[in-house]
């Protein structure tokens, strides 16, 4: 099986190799495109091929990339970029056309669950708890709240004002763009990453609090009972048709558990579950090559205090 992973110089793309080498080497070619030389992308050590190709956002990255694919008879895509989602939606014409299996969510659940102010208003229907979005005419002087954009992911420009900053400034704010949502963070404040295995009848999680995070990234976390959030996950996987492979994060305020970002996909802290024996990435490929998934996948080790990222150096010759 030839298997094309995009943006293959991140470190959730380095983690997939990993496992592709470690438990698949002889099931799955590995093939990975990315914005660098291939000399400059780790994961290529474990790739048949990288392809350099342009920015996703670019106009000819989908060309681009139909090419890769219809060239080198990729049989499986794996996006990890957000607007991937859409190019490659599991269920999108082109993905139909190209007759390849891709492991992104459908369009349904993407046009639900990626644009946040349809997020916030499909959880409320479903009676999930997100935080709360506002108005630029219900907003209150001395109140902070959350500037983001509208399909954002990580901490990207991401902005903390008051209610009387963002009326003064509201020459610059784009409410087509971005949305105001209301600030959690106080002295109850916690926020948890839930990695998701979701297969037909059986849905496994873990559950990591976030101790510190760079450019987005955890890179320090400790597990946290995952029990709490499976009511939760549970009405979401069974309102909408989502990846066998997602996480979702929560923020605790008021002593509510607030859903307030899905990622479609693995993601880069995906290796941190992994670690603490939660193998949500062996078991998506697993499902995809058509093995046996054995609940020893989602074994968690014992006596886990803290997970940590270190950095690895890679030799590319």
């Amino acid at each position: 099986m030839k298997m094309l992973v995009t943006a293959g110089g991140t470190a959730i793309a380095w983690h997939i190799s990993e496992i592709i080498k470690q438990f698949f080497n002889s099931k799955i070619d590995l093939y990975l495109c990315d914005t660098n030389e291939s000399n400059l992308v780790p994961a290529s050590i474990n790739a048949v091929k990288t392809f350099k190709v342009p920015a996703a956002n670019s106009d000819t990255y989908c060309e681009c990339l139909t090419n890769i694919i219809k060239n080198n008879k990729i049989d499986v895509i794996v996006p990890l970029l957000p607007i991937e989602n859409i190019i490659f939606a599991k269920d999108s014409d082109l993905v139909k056309k190209l007759n390849i299996i891709s492991l992104a969510a459908t369009l349904d659940a993407t046009e639900k669950l990626t644009n946040k102010e349809k997020m916030y208003n499909f959880l409320s229907k479903i009676e999930i708890p997100s935080p709360q979005l506002f108005s630029f005419n219900d907003l209150s002087n001395d109140v902070e709240y959350i500037i983001k954009p509208k399909f954002g992911f990580g901490s990207r420009d991401i902005k903390i004002m008051k209610g009387k900053d963002i009326i003064n400034n509201w020459g610059s704010f784009d409410s087509t763009i971005n949305i105001i949502q209301e600030y959690c963070r106080g002295s109850d404040y916690d926020e948890v990453t839930v990695e998701i295995f979701n297969d037909s009848n059986r849905l496994k999680l873990f559950a990591r609090r976030r101790l510190l995070v760079k450019a987005g990234v955890c890179v320090k976390t400790e597990i946290v009972d995952s029990s709490i959030f499976y009511p939760m996950i549970r009405k979401l996987v069974t309102s909408v048709e989502l990846p066998y492979a997602f996480n979702v994060q929560f923020l605790l305020h008021n002593g509510i558990w607030k859903l307030y970002d899905c990622n479609l996909r693995l993601a880069a802290g995906t290796g941190l579950a992994t670690a603490a024996g939660f193998q949500l990435t062996r078991a998506m490929l697993a499902k995809v090559v058509g093995e046996v998934i054995d609940d020893n996948f989602f074994n968690i080790h014992n006596n886990i205090k803290k997970i940590l990222r270190v950095y690895k150096e890679i030799i590319i010759k």
